[in-house]
């Protein structure tokens, strides 16, 4: 008799495929279930070895024993003719097709809920960021190029909440890793991090951020083991193209991130051709690097800097040579010192170059950096080699639209009114959910004249989050006598200037009332531009603003109020003599001589004395 005869006598190959379908099944379960307890991965790991270990006893004791009727008897004690023999093997037959039935269930429903991969419905607590709804600029589907995807915020399923920095963090560096592949487009970070926490369809989502394909996963990190679940869904179908799970050491966070990025690519392959992906690990001190992904988080949301500040300070201490933590903390005290005032910003600025100066040796080039570089110069009255700097890192900024949006903003304070507008579209066009580059733009369309686009954009930007286009509107509306319409957009928090509330109740009154102006003023609390004086008829305080104000004050707010004084209705104050002198102290004119002057304007001096005339410009 052969082998192989033998081994089927005796039921030994019935065994061996009931005990493979029967550890497969087991592994796939305990590969979900345990990490929902906070299992540590190596239980996972000792199931699997004791299982394979325990394969070869198991064909050992099919071939020595037999499942009878009467009990396990030793197979040389069977009686044969009985028919025991075939009644065991059929039990081990309808065995194996239950356990295939079972395995087949588990991968359907395993497919069709994906509870720790499908975040766009995992519950996020939406207090921990600032989500805007998405503006109403959808891109046609016929436009949609194949090669496109979003990366959205991958899902905190960490026991410690403070562990979401971390899962925002590897979402934002495959983006990054993405964003470097020839031919695929991807959308950006700020406008796929709108729909954290959101339960809006994957399709919808796409709409909106004129993609074919969306990345979404789940991050779980429990001491040094980190768990990624990361799955590539096609929005025409709404169906998995791709999806993967990573148990892995936190050393191997890079090798991970590389892996991911190369699936993604060959998934694509058909439409970017092959493509070969690296990732280099930016530090290899994981602690700095943790801290590093936090103090980012922190500073994309414009919420707690102080806190940025001090995780962007320790990740540079830990490792002198980790560029995007020295850009990041430049970053961040420079953009800190219009956000607060809890630190001098003649210290934050300072600060901010010392940062920035240690970053330009590392990556000179880095958009970001060279955007902060040409802001600084700005500030310090050098706006012709500030806008050299801005618009270099203007035409290099591909992902991020700060860049882009500080050079249509820089255009628009010198009075460059129609080069901003293009420059400021594009920002749009980046970042469609981002609140402020809608603002900005519709403060650009009023200040050219085009008073219906401007509030279009306005109300897009104050839907995202950005309340400073109405706010010129506002102020639009009040100076050109409509000063009812101009009462209804003085909002109910008016972050884009710092009112506080008891300051927009007074000017919500005074711009209603004329008789309410004095009780306004004698209870203002407001220290910034006097803009909202403007509103109420009193131009002229913005030159006493201007040499009352601290010299650093007076730079720090300065292109706030440049916002205002090119709309049509202010003409009156850009054609004074005093607007002259401040722009020379400030560096706009030494800018108009070199660049030109802004188009419409002329630099006369007649009996009024030394001004522009700008007659040319929209009225």
């Amino acid at each position: 008799m052969s082998l192989f005869t033998e081994l089927k006598r005796r039921n030994v190959i019935r065994m061996a495929g009931l005990y493979l379908i029967g550890s497969w099944l087991i592994v796939q379960v305990a590969e979900t279930v345990l990490p929902a307890f906070d299992v540590p991965a190596w239980v996972l790991r000792a199931t699997i070895i004791l299982l394979a270990i325990g394969f070869i006893p198991a064909l050992i004791f099919s071939w020595v024993f037999e499942l009878t009727p009467k009990g396990i008897r030793r197979e040389s004690e069977v009686d044969r003719s009985q028919g025991v023999v075939d009644h065991t093997a059929r039990k081990l037959d309808i065995a194996v097709i239950v356990l295939m039935l079972g395995l087949g269930a588990f991968f359907v429903w395993q497919r069709s809920s994906a509870p720790e991969s499908n975040p766009s419905k995992a519950h996020v607590d939406e207090t921990q960021a600032t989500v805007a709804e998405p503006a109403d600029n959808e891109t046609s589907t016929s436009e949609i190029a194949e090669a496109s995807v979003a990366v959205l915020p991958f899902v905190n399923m960490s026991a410690d909440a403070d562990n979401e920095y971390f899962a925002d963090g590897i979402s934002e560096e495959l983006l990054n890793v993405l964003s470097r592949i020839d031919g695929l487009k991807v959308a950006s970070r700020t406008s796929a991090f709108t729909f954290k926490g959101k339960d809006i369809p994957i399709p919808e989502i796409a709409r909106s951020l004129g993609v074919r394909h969306v990345l979404e996963g789940s991050v779980r990190k429990q001491g040094q083991k980190v768990r990624i679940t990361a799955q590539l869904i096609h929005a025409g179908s709404d169906g998995h193209q791709w999806s993967q799970s990573y148990d892995r050491e936190l050393t191997d966070i890079f090798q991970i991130q590389e892996e991911i990025a190369q699936a993604i690519a060959s998934e694509l392959s058909d439409v970017i051709g092959p493509t070969s992906v690296s990732v280099d690990a930016p530090t290899t001190n994981l602690v700095a690097y943790e801290r590093f992904l936090r103090g980012r988080a922190r500073f994309n949301r414009r919420a707690e800097l102080l806190g940025a500040m001090a995780d962007l300070e320790f990740a540079v201490e830990q490792d002198p040579e980790f560029t995007d933590a020295w850009i990041f903390l430049a970053a961040t005290n420079f953009v800190f010192s219009g956000y607060s005032d809890e630190l001098s910003p003649s210290k934050t600025v300072a600060a901010a170059k010392t940062a920035l100066a240690r970053a330009a040796q590392l990556n000179p080039d880095h958009p970001l950096v060279l955007a902060i570089q040409g802001e600084l110069r700005a500030d310090d009255g050098e706006w012709a080699e500030a806008m050299i700097l801005e618009q270099r890192a203007s035409e290099l900024s591909t992902q991020d639209s700060t860049p882009v949006l500080w050079y249509g903003q820089s255009l628009m304070a010198a009075g460059y009114i129609d080069e901003s507008i293009k420059v400021l579209e594009r920002a749009v066009l980046m970042e469609p959910q981002v609140g402020i580059n809608h603002g900005s733009l519709a403060i650009a369309y009023f200040s050219a004249g085009q008073f219906e686009r401007g509030v279009a954009s306005a109300r897009a930007g104050t839907a995202n989050g950005w309340e400073g286009g109405q706010f010129v509107q506002m102020v639009e509306l009040a100076v050109t006598g409509r000063r009812q319409q101009a009462a209804e957009l003085v909002f109910s928090n008016s972050t884009s200037i710092g009112l506080s509330d008891a300051d927009r109740k007074g000017l919500n009154a005074a711009l209603r009332d004329p008789d309410a102006i004095q009780t306004y003023l004698a209870n203002r609390t407001y220290k910034g531009p006097p803009e909202d004086l403007l509103a109420l008829g009193m131009g002229e305080r913005i030159f006493d603003w201007i040499n009352e104000a601290q010299p650093q004050d007076a730079m720090r707010w300065a292109r706030w109020m440049l916002r205002t004084l090119w709309l049509p209705s202010t003409r009156w104050l850009r054609e004074d003599p005093r607007f002259m002198q401040w722009a020379e102290s400030y560096g706009l004119i030494e800018l108009w001589e070199q660049r030109g002057y802004p188009p419409g304007c002329q630099r006369v001096n007649d009996a009024k004395g030394d001004h522009l005339d700008c007659s040319g410009q929209a009225q």
